[in-house]
Formats: C-alpha cells, sequence, structure tokens
C-alpha cells in the first residue's frame, strides 16, 4: 500500500534539488530554482512498506471550466519498479478528487510513450529559444 507525507519546504527543496540544472528535466535552462519548480503546489513522499518511490509536488488549479491537477515535478527515488504504473494511479486517485483533468509537464520522450499508455494525451508543444 502507498502512503503519502506532505513535505516541510526544506525536506521538499532538499529533495527535489537534484532536478534543478538538470538537463534531463527542462527548467527553462537553468532559470529556474526549487521555488519555482514548487510553486503553489505542495510535495509530497510517497513510500510504501519497501522504502520512499517518488517525491512529486502536486497543485491544484481552478479554471472557468473546472478544476485541473497539476502534477508540477516528479522523481523517482525508488531504484526498481515503474512510478507511472504503480505511483502515478495513486496520486490520481488521492490528489484529483474534484478535477476533471491531470496535467504533467515533461520533455522527456520514454516518459510520453509510458502516459499514453496510461491513458494519457498530448495536450501542447512548447518551443523554446535560449537568446543568451
Amino acid at each position: 500500500m502507498i502512503r503519502f507525507r506532505r513535505l516541510s519546504w526544506i525536506e521538499a527543496g532538499t529533495m527535489l534539488a537534484p532536478m534543478v540544472g538538470n538537463p534531463k528535466w527542462d527548467w527553462s535552462g537553468g532559470l529556474y530554482g526549487i521555488g519555482d519548480i514548487i510553486g503553489a503546489g505542495v510535495v509530497y513522499l510517497a513510500a510504501d512498506d519497501g522504502g520512499p518511490l517518488v517525491v512529486f509536488a502536486v497543485d491544484q488549479v481552478q479554471h472557468q471550466g473546472g478544476r485541473e491537477l497539476v502534477i508540477r515535478a516528479a522523481l523517482q527515488l525508488a531504484a526498481s519498479g515503474d512510478a507511472t504504473e504503480r505511483v502515478l494511479p495513486e496520486i490520481e486517485r488521492v490528489f484529483g478528487v474534484g478535477c476533471s483533468v491531470v496535467t504533467v509537464y515533461t520533455k522527456r520522450a520514454g516518459l510520453v510513450r509510458k502516459m499514453e499508455q496510461a491513458g494519457y494525451s498530448q495536450a501542447a508543444t512548447i518551443m523554446r529559444k535560449d537568446l543568451r
């Protein structure tokens, strides 16, 4: 059984720090820091009896047409297993109550394929040009 524990700001920053400046995740060419990644979201640790699985930041955004669950960041901690198959459905179930849609931003092609298999579809493409 997966359990969720809300993290303090310090815990969240420490656990999500590996994502900052890592080209595997697109944080706008180093423009963003931990505070920008978390934004108005709340960070949780997902764990089971085997230990920590994923640290993730979620936010619910109210729009005129309904509420959107936004997974702002997610970092798999467990060395084995597939967080998309195991943890994502639980995040949707627990944190998506009252939401019409779930949005996840990624530039990882492999994750896009896994998410398509989980019922997600591509909603946008973001283009960026470095001006430095």
